[in-house]
């Protein structure tokens, strides 16, 4: 929750909010809700078990295979090490069409469904008042999920993104931000633009966004 002070702070300031999504306002991460929610949708013949192993498994195994870094640059060069993993997760995701056919509203009103128990009580009537200077930057999926959840428009989300022809998935998805080093370019190359900024994060993917911006969660 932010605090008064903050609160006092940013209506005398003007400034961006920038915030994580999954685990940060929302109770779980909820990209294996989304990804359940397609495989339900579609009927795919894969279990998304399946696609949770398979990531699990290629993580694990270039974890493993990590050696200690030797300073804080190194350990956020391995954070961004992950990369392959996670283009191999959305490529085989894209590749058995988990998402494909499903149309774009249906992800907005799952989104909205789900908010009722996963959103952190309270946590979007308290940054009504500063709605417009929100922004999320996140590793989930989907745009429309996001909006779902909490109202915001599209423009104020970065995140990778389902691809749509004529407001029906086509099953790919985009590759936007996949790494920490991700979310920091980002943040400095498509969302600041000289305002105070306070970062809201929760995990090591939003520690490099730390570089340039107040961590207050």
């Amino acid at each position: 929750m932010i605090s008064r002070p903050i609160r006092k702070l940013m209506s005398q300031i003007p400034m961006l909010i920038l915030i994580d999504f999954d685990q940060t306002i929302t109770l779980h991460d909820t990209i294996g809700a989304l990804g359940q929610f397609g495989v339900s949708q579609t009927h795919n013949p894969k279990p998304w078990s399946y696609f949770v192993d398979s990531y699990l498994n290629q993580y694990r195994q270039h974890r493993d295979g990590l050696s200690k870094p030797a300073d804080f640059k190194g350990f956020l060069q391995q954070l961004d090490s992950y990369r392959p993993i996670e283009q191999a997760s959305l490529a085989r995701i894209t590749q058995h069409n988990v998402f494909q056919g499903i149309p774009r509203q249906d992800f907005i009103q799952q989104g909205q469904s789900l908010s009722q128990t996963e959103l952190l009580p309270n946590v979007m009537s308290t940054l009504k008042a500063y709605r417009d200077n929100i922004r999320i930057v996140s590793l989930n999926w989907s745009k429309d999920w996001i909006v779902g959840f909490t109202g915001l428009k599209r423009e104020q989300i970065y995140c990778n993104d389902l691809s749509f022809v004529n407001d029906i998935c086509t099953g790919e998805i985009v590759p936007h931000i996949l790494t920490t080093g991700d979310k920091q370019r980002v943040v400095q190359n498509s969302i600041v633009t000289g305002e105070k900024i306070i970062y809201i994060g929760d995990s090591l993917g939003d520690i490099q966004p730390l570089g340039i911006t107040i961590f207050l969660f």
